[in-house]
């Protein structure tokens, strides 16, 4: 260093000084230039309000919540690592997986010097419905239900993309249509129980105001979001699950949860195998099975409004009378269907107790209604012996089916579920 170049030692500490202010200034208009990431949602999810779970403060001790999340929640511990930690007395929750420092919600456990509260919630357990005379002939009085038909149908299932013709079928295999059927017999049929039934659809169009065309933004910054190229394929493809799935569920949701505001909530589908071809073909299975809410993946907990829902079901204690009525409705599903089990391997979808055609499994309809919801996937529609039992319709009385005389498919759906019910709330009111 040469002598002109060198500091003095007096004035060092000056020099010090306005080179560390200097430094500052830039971080502070480096952080004043700083725009925290956009919440990490799913397809159409809106960023949540975590104070929503401030009502649900020391309703449910630390004991209770750990074994909902691992038991049924949670794929894995691992799932939820870094995204829900459990602490003696608390529960600490990530409230922006992408933004850390945006903090963390702070949920207290009940514990034995807090009195039990109960969960804020719009359903009722069996226990508080109101008692019923001795003999009732309506064991469902008083019950509030939610039908919900899966899919869509009429001009609408080309962008559902649930139906499909084999051969010279003169009826189109729609599933849209064919849940909407089923709904309607529910809803005549529980209601003779005592029931009061509303459907979340009652004709063959969609439940939501959006459109493939209006969903291109939103298919552009979902993609971006997952750092995927919004290449004109991917883009129509996500737009098109945005309006039949994402917004058209979502619309179910609000008007479930706002609106209609019911015990309990069925959601009605039909099955089908995968083709082993371009075009639509005949497979050998056919199976039934129930869902309930559950088997959430690291992906899935990682999404900021799927978490915060996903505790929400586990404050609301779901998971309780989800499991025990359907283990009950399952039984007496497969005893009018007289279909085997369907099996998981624990990767979509994880048991939960030991009825073989009782799974939990994550989708946006049994999660974002606010109450118990039993999701239905009997009968294969490419089944050989299903897919003719479609194309018979909804004859009355019974019909030789391959030798054995059933009744329509309708019916029999319809049937397997009212006894269920039926059983269940005679067993618990």
């Amino acid at each position: 260093m040469s002598k002109s170049s060198r500091v003095p030692l007096p004035f060092l500490p000056i020099a010090l000084a306005i080179l560390l202010a200097s430094v500052g200034n830039a971080l502070s208009d480096q952080e004043s230039d700083f725009t925290p990431p956009q919440p990490y949602v799913a397809r159409l999810g809106d960023p949540p309000d975590w104070s929503h779970l401030d009502p649900f403060q020391r309703t449910i001790t630390r004991e209770e919540f750990t074994y909902l999340l691992q038991h049924c929640y949670a794929r894995s511990p691992e799932e939820f690592a870094g995204l829900i930690e459990i602490e003696e007395d608390r529960a600490l929750i990530v409230k922006q997986s992408n933004f850390p420092e945006r903090g963390w919600y702070d949920l207290r456990f009940r514990t034995q010097n807090h009195l039990p509260a109960e969960a804020p919630k719009f359903w009722r357990r069996p226990v508080e419905l109101p008692d019923l005379p001795e003999n009732s002939t309506r064991p469902l009085e008083g019950l509030r239900i939610a039908v919900d038909p899966g899919h869509i149908g009429g001009r609408w299932v080309t962008w559902d993309d649930r139906h499909f013709r084999i051969g010279k079928d003169t009826i189109e295999v729609r599933e849209g249509e064919m849940t909407l059927k089923v709904a309607k017999i529910l809803q005549r049929d529980l209601a003779l129980l005592g029931a009061t039934v509303v459907l979340t659809r009652d004709t063959n169009n969609p439940v939501t105001s959006e459109r493939i065309e209006t969903l291109q933004g939103e298919a552009r910054d979902y993609l971006k979001s997952r750092n995927l190229v919004p290449s004109s394929g991917l883009l129509a493809s996500t737009a098109k699950k945005m309006f039949a799935i994402s917004s058209e569920i979502r619309s179910r949701g609000v008007k479930v949860n706002q609106e209609l505001r019911p015990d309990l909530a069925l959601c009605l589908h039909f099955n089908a195998s995968p083709w082993t071809s371009r075009r639509p073909t005949f497979r050998s299975p056919n199976h039934l099975h129930l869902l309930i809410n559950g088997c959430y993946s690291a992906g899935e907990i990682k999404e900021d409004d799927t978490r915060f829902e996903m505790v929400m079901r586990i404050l609301q204690r779901v998971y309780h009378e989800e499991l025990a009525m359907a283990d009950i409705v399952a039984k007496t599903m497969e005893a009018e269907t007289r279909l085997p089990a369907f099996h998981y391997d624990g990767t979509n979808g994880m048991a939960v107790n030991d009825n073989e055609f009782v799974w939990a499994r994550n989708l946006l309809a049994n999660r974002v209604f606010f109450c118990p919801v039993l999701f239905f996937e009997p009968y294969c529609m490419n089944h050989k012996e299903i897919h003719a039992r479609v194309q018979e319709g909804e004859y009355p009385r019974l019909r030789e089916i391959n030798g054995v005389y059933r009744k329509n498919i309708y019916q029999e759906y319809a049937d397997g579920v009212t006894a269920g019910l039926v059983r269940y709330y005679r067993e618990k009111r």
